[in-house]
């Protein structure tokens, strides 16, 4: 079976690979994401950016099914926002920058704070799913789990900003990686903060393996 990631999260792939243990490749969608809003549920944002990429995805396949491409039989998309600990409805993406990633850890640091991951599977060959575009359908699935920071010290935030540890990685830390040392998990799906639902990963075990 063929099985497309729409992302370019080595971090997402890897998980993909070690849970379902197939072959799985990756491509990053064409289309621009959605903007964070200060002041908008992060729940709902995660979801809503979520749909957009799973209707880009539709899109763009349609298209490159009629250049002959070889098209997956299954399309995965995901997206992934740390809610502020002190604002609710202020969404922490991607730091583009040090000083941004900076930021964000001085802000956890010493809090226990909401991850959300949203995740749609898009197939064209399951008569439960929602239509989306062409023959494409979709299913989607938005959980949290909740991370609690160290009090960071001045050296260990600068250990975290000059592994590079915080590039393409919400909220600026990767649990899996170098913020590990500095992170425990006190609800949820580890899953979840790593880049996907994990509903939405149980749901391709169920119809992969």
């Amino acid at each position: 079976m063929r099985v497309l990631l729409a992302s370019a999260s080595e971090r997402r792939l890897s998980c993909l690979e070690d849970i379902l243990d197939l072959e799985i490749y990756a491509q990053a969608l064409f289309s621009e994401e959605k903007r964070l809003i200060k002041g908008k549920s992060v729940k709902v944002q995660v979801t809503e950016i979520c749909i957009s990429k799973a209707e880009n995805a539709a899109i763009e396949w349609s298209i490159i099914e009629k250049e002959k491409e070889k098209i997956p039989e299954i399309i995965i998309v995901s997206d992934t926002i740390v809610e502020d600990p002190d604002d609710p409805m202020n969404p922490m993406g991607k730091p583009i920058n040090e000083f941004q990633a900076t930021n964000m850890l001085l802000r956890l640091s010493g809090k226990r704070h909401r991850v959300w991951s949203s995740t749609a599977i898009l197939t064209k060959n399951n008569e439960e799913y929602r239509p989306i575009h062409g023959e494409w359908k979709y299913k989607i699935w938005t959980n949290y789990s909740v991370v609690e920071f160290n009090e960071l010290t001045d050296e260990d935030i600068i250990s975290l900003i000059e592994s590079s540890s915080w590039d393409g990685k919400a909220g600026g830390y990767d649990l899996a990686g170098d913020a590990s040392e500095y992170t425990k998990l006190i609800h949820g799906d580890e899953l979840t903060v790593l880049g996907f639902s994990f509903e939405a990963v149980n749901e391709l075990k169920s119809k992969l393996l």
